[in-house]
């Protein structure tokens, strides 16, 4: 569709200054209440601005959590979230109805437009959508919120929260009703757009909401009728680039193919299948796998800024890196074993520090071609450190980068990372962590300003749609054979071996939650995850410090209870004095 509102509004204002374009925009003098909301082309500027609010990458979540790190304060303030530092005066979370407000303008001013009523109802439900999305997200962070449904104006009265429950049967009710309107497809012609909204994109929504909410009856029944439909797939690769088949070659260093009889074409396949659906032309609403899309484009004000620079250290980048987000230790050590039930002991701090200095110890002094032959020979796996790598799970290698791993399909052309405890002292550029990212990474930036991407990204993808289900059924019926297929479906794609027959429940909840954890890594669900798991489970995993292969430490993580809620901005407080007497526990 590439429906992008900051487009069409530059685009709106550049059309006097090239006058000699043919570009179909509106003249800026020329909008006004009195002569918009006239037309069907009126419909369609305005609703893409409800497509704007889409969200997409949500890094920054993930940053609150075990899964991930940012050590720079100007990014946001994740690092407080993660040592309980956050308060009313320097909050997390976007405590923001303005995608709400959007929608409530264009439900409303809608009516006034010259169109086919279903066309409008059809849009309506569009809007719709996208403020539904909106309520998610806001209850999330903050629980509850004013419901609107109205186009207020400006000097309105204060509004108090409505409640948890009433917030979350909105958002339910509003999803359900929207799929009943929404088409299950589009033809691709003017407003009928391929990357518009569908039935099953509100249904996979209203899939995750309910799973968020502990209603897994609805989640179950909403995931299990876009599983149903028969129109998504996960995405499958068919053969193999020349860089990938170089990497594929390397694999042999970490992966004991023959002796533990391990299909090496179906492992390779399908960790390169986990890594290319988010890049170049299988980045776009046709992927299989894309339930729902949030699309970019070439052009300086509509591309994701965030999947090239902001990820990879500046060692490694074509222009400059910023290694504002890096994975931690933990992570790595939720992947499974290759036999995909497993997970390695935890190593001592202490000891791995030592394990670390050895072989760097003996890899620093290198140069770039000895570098490279010393990662790539049978040498490099009788060093102890490089044993915490040995037959893992296959997602692990195409998620981040660690010591010594090669990479060759990026942008930078070949890579073997290095990770220096003496130049991360030195340059904040980066990782502290000893990893950087690699999954979502574009392997071909958009060459403007920050070095993005103009791929297309799934919004909710149908992997997501797979694992809803497949706790939903597990939290109603147990662990049967639906589950297990469900999942099953995930570890063919990535190459990795059925998951386990017969599981307790407990064992089932908790296999489950880390096959979650590992499938949507970088995604951003970590953080809704963690929260809805409870106090219990925050406690276990976003507590103690996590370090870097130096020993150092990277966050002392402090896990407190009124973490399960963001505290409500002062801001908004000052707005509505409403609000001051009906903050979240805690702050």
């Amino acid at each position: 569709m590439k429906m992008q509102a900051k487009k069409i509004i530059m685009l709106c204002a550049l059309a006097g200054a090239f006058s000699s374009c043919d570009m179909d925009v509106v003249p800026p003098a020329e909008i006004s209440a009195e002569n918009f909301w006239k037309t069907e082309k009126d419909a369609w500027y305005a609703l893409n601005g409800c497509y704007q609010s889409m969200p997409a990458l949500d890094i920054w979540d993930e940053m609150c959590t075990d899964n991930a790190h940012s050590h720079k304060p100007w990014e946001g303030n994740m690092e407080m979230v993660q040592q309980n530092g956050i308060n009313t005066a320097s909050p997390y979370g976007d405590y923001d109805f303005s995608a709400i407000r959007t929608a409530n303008t264009f439900i409303s001013r809608v009516e006034t437009c010259d169109m086919s009523d279903e066309l409008k109802e059809r849009m309506k439900a569009e809007a719709r959508f996208f403020r539904a999305f909106a309520y998610l997200e806001l209850t999330q962070y903050f629980g509850k919120v004013a419901i609107v449904t109205e186009e207020l104006p400006y000097d309105a009265p204060n509004v108090p929260r409505n409640s948890l429950e009433e917030v979350r049967n909105f958002i339910l009710d509003e999803l359900a009703q929207v799929a009943e309107i929404l088409p299950e497809s589009y033809n691709g012609s003017f407003m009928y757009e391929s990357g518009r909204v569908t039935k099953y994109a509100a249904l996979a929504l209203r899939a995750r909401a309910a799973l968020y909410f502990g209603n897994y009856a609805e989640a179950e029944k909403s995931a299990k009728a876009v599983m149903d439909s028969g129109k998504y797939s996960l995405f499958k690769l068919t053969s193999l680039s020349a860089a990938q088949e170089q990497e594929a070659k390397e694999m042999d260093l970490y992966i004991d193919f023959e002796s533990l009889g391990i299909d090496k074409d179906k492992f390779i396949k399908g960790m390169f299948s986990y890594e290319s659906l988010w890049q170049g032309a299988n980045a776009t609403p046709a992927n299989p796998e894309y339930v729902l899309t949030h699309e970019y484009m070439e052009d300086p004000y509509a591309y994701d800024e965030n999947r090239y620079t902001y990820f990879i250290p500046l060692s490694i980048s074509i222009h400059h890196g910023y290694s504002s987000f890096e994975p931690m230790q933990d992570l790595v050590d939720a992947y499974w074993n290759i036999d995909g039930k497993t997970i390695p002991d935890k190593i001592p701090v202490e000891t791995r520090k030592a394990n670390y200095e050895k072989i760097w110890n003996f890899a620093k002094g290198l140069s770039a071609d000895e570098y490279k032959a010393f990662a790539t020979s049978p040498d490099l796996m009788t060093y102890d450190y490089m044993k915490e790598f040995k037959n893992r799970d296959s997602r692990l290698y195409v998620t981040l980068l660690f010591p010594f791993k090669g990479w060759h399909e990026t942008a930078a052309g070949e890579i073997y990372y290095k990770w220096d405890p003496d130049v991360v002292n030195k340059n904040g550029n980066e990782s502290w962590t000893g990893f950087s990212y690699r999954k979502m990474v574009a392997w071909n930036p958009y060459n403007y300003s920050l070095y993005g991407s103009a791929d297309d990204y799934p919004t909710i993808r149908y992997a997501e749609v797979l694992l809803t289900y497949a706790e939903a059924r597990l939290m109603t019926t147990g662990y049967d054979e639906q589950v297990r297929a469900a999942l099953n479906q995930l570890r063919d794609r990535c190459g990795m071996p059925d998951v386990p027959e017969s599981l307790g429940k407990q064992e089932a909840i908790n296999f489950l939650r880390n096959e979650r954890r590992i499938e949507l890594a970088v995604e951003g669900h970590r953080f809704d995850d963690v929260r809805r798991y409870g106090s219990d489970y925050c406690k276990e995993y976003l507590n103690g410090p996590s370090t870097a292969p130096d020993g150092s430490v990277v966050v002392n993580k402090t896990w407190n209870d009124r973490l399960l809620l963001m505290p409500i901005p002062t801001t908004a407080i000052d707005v509505n004095p409403l609000l001051k007497d009906d903050q979240n526990p805690g702050y």
